[in-house]
């Protein structure tokens, strides 16, 4: 928490708790918002108080392991929703991505631009959004480097994204640290880079030895140290290839990505601090440019004291292999947590797969990992004797994979999406993970695609929908029990229960059974609930869509209530009467 953060107090009266002002032990009616531990009296108190407060406000301790290093652990229980850590980052920039084509983002404020028919900064000719970008003035982003990037005399129009290389941009601006900001150049040298792991002759060494080092000793450098002499002036003091390679290896490891308008990383000087787990027990929301891309990080089910906390840094909807290796590749570690040592993922087969049996002749089985943290371990059956390799597991899931991806992206037809369906259900379970995409994706085109829109779509499929909709959420909810990274895919299921359940129910109204159609209209307002409460922390555009059409949804399912209101609650008494008798 920052000096400013001390500054936010919560106005609850403590008449009933007879707290007193930590400075000056009056009655106080002002909590600390961050910790509601301590109370003042006066704003002024608590700035007075804050240096001795500071290091009992935040709901953790920085300890350290051989296993994880330095990480965060709690040192009181946090409920969910609460603070756990708010601050600004040491650095952000443009994503450190390789592009080669297609739109890059805005070095003053990260939106994409096409690059070739974008104006240029005024001072080092860079392709930006506008001229009067507010981020190309701005001494903490673009102002200082402007200078340097303006030092190469030539220009060009063509090979934008060879010539004009914001994927290099974050190294730089962490390189200017070192004299705009030496506390912060001290902080970012603290976290991990894993050099050990990325040396001379690693792949990425040598990646960032051309397409960085290189290109910034022949462009930049060199005319900034002749500029340097002429100044007697030391802009960036230094920039030896080993001092770079670090640097790339703490953005790589310790970034985080932050989706909003455009593409940037940010580096934070404790959020870096969490530690993942595939069942991570927070969640974290980024401000915009105005307030700095500052984090809040936020309990996201209850924390006890002593416990761990942790994020989550790959994908929660990936198998256990796709997500150790990723981790393995990106973080340089092994993930060991109870989602990764389970075989089943928590009961959710989000790996699993179908046996395949002898000779053609499939046992009705389901083949799991004996030991899923072992990357050479065997799969096997649990009804025959079939065992495969590893390899041969993530052979065959990767070319499923790339089938389901192929189809996803070609706009496909809910035909050709339940063929693909059917032909992966032939070998993976049920829930597997590529399963659970192709569903997802269906139940959205259920009810909106020609031939299947309300008016078209059969009774059996509305029923076939909700069905999938309710198995989809069930698999959510156990790996991300406190929504902290998959409420957008939660939502749209969610809404998804509600449109199935609503069509059904307007159709068999008069027809059906009503007692039945009333359970469906009960969940079809829960649902509505729920998603409209998993989506207020989800402030990408999609997320802002999806809210929109919730209340749209709310607002006709309020109709329709209000139009069978009496007819509802004389059921609903009956079911009530039913039901206790």
């Amino acid at each position: 928490m920052s000096e400013s953060e001390s500054e936010s107090v919560s106005h609850e009266s403590t008449s009933s708790s007879g707290m007193v002002c930590a400075e000056c032990q009056q009655p106080a009616e002002l909590k600390c918002s961050a910790c509601k531990l301590v109370a003042y009296c006066c704003k002024e108190h608590q700035k007075q108080h804050w240096k001795t407060h500071k290091s009992l406000c935040r709901p953790f301790e920085i300890q350290t392991s051989p296993e994880l290093g330095r990480h965060l652990v709690a040192t009181r229980d946090i409920a969910p929703g609460d603070l756990v850590l708010c601050e600004n980052p040491l650095v952000y920039g443009p994503r450190p991505h390789i592009v080669e084509q297609g739109p890059v983002p805005c070095i003053g404020c990260f939106r994409l631009i096409i690059a070739e028919q974008s104006p240029r900064c005024d001072g080092c000719g860079w392709p930006v959004c506008h001229t009067a970008c507010e981020g190309l003035k701005d001494p903490n982003n673009h102002g200082l480097e402007c200078l340097i990037l303006g030092l190469r005399t030539e220009g060009t129009i063509n090979s934008f994204h060879d010539f004009y290389r914001q994927d290099t941009l974050m190294a730089l601006r962490c390189l200017l640290l070192q004299k705009k900001g030496p506390k912060k150049w001290e902080q970012l040298l603290e976290m991990q880079s894993h050099i050990e792991q990325r040396g001379p002759n690693t792949e990425i060494y040598k990646l960032i030895e051309e397409r960085i080092i290189k290109y910034f000793n022949e462009n930049f450098f060199d005319r900034l140290h002749d500029m340097e002499r002429r100044a007697d002036q030391i802009l960036i003091q230094e920039i030896e290839p080993e001092l770079i390679q670090q640097i790339c290896g703490i953005i790589d490891v310790n970034a985080l990505e932050i989706n909003q308008d455009g593409e940037l990383s940010a580096l934070y000087p404790t959020a870096y601090l969490l530690e993942h787990s595939c069942i991570c027990n927070t969640y974290h929301i980024f401000e915009d440019a105005t307030q700095n891309f500052k984090i809040s990080v936020r309990a996201a089910v209850p924390i006890k004291k002593g416990e761990h906390i942790s994020t989550m840094y790959t994908h929660a909807l990936w198998g256990t292999q796709a997500r150790r290796e990723h981790l393995r590749e990106t973080k340089y570690f092994n993930c060991q947590c109870r989602r990764c040592k389970d075989p089943t993922e928590l009961g959710t087969y989000l790996s699993a797969l179908r046996c395949i049996g002898v000779d053609d002749a499939p046992c009705g089985g389901i083949q799991l990992p004996i030991d899923p943290c072992d990357d050479k371990t065997e799969w096997a059956c649990n009804k025959c004797e079939v065992k495969l390799s590893n390899d041969e597991v993530a052979f065959l899931v990767n070319k499923i994979g790339e089938e389901v991806d192929f189809v996803q992206l070609s706009d496909p037809t809910v035909k050709e999406m339940r063929e693909l369906l059917d032909k992966i259900l032939t070998f993976l379970h049920p829930h597997h993970y590529h399963v659970y995409s192709v569903k997802h994706s269906l139940v959205q085109l259920y009810g909106y695609q020609h031939g299947y829109l309300p008016n078209q779509i059969s009774d059996e499929l509305l029923i076939k929908k909700a069905d999938m909709c309710r198995e989809l959420i069930e698999i959510t909810k156990t790996i991300d029990p406190g929504n902290a990274r998959l409420p957008l895919y939660l939502g749209v299921v969610l809404h998804e229960l509600f449109l199935a359940n609503a069509f059904y129910v307007k159709r068999k109204w008069h027809v059906e059974n009503k007692k039945d159609l009333v359970l469906l209209v009960d969940e079809a307002t829960k649902s509505l609930a729920e998603a409209k409460a998993v989506l207020k922390t989800e402030s990408s555009p999609a997320g802002q869509k999806l809210r929109s059409l919730l209340a749209s949804s709310n607002k006709e399912l309020r109709n329709w209530m209000d139009r069978y209101k009496d007819e509802l609650e004389t059921i609903r008494k009956e079911m009530g009467e039913s039901s206790t008798s």
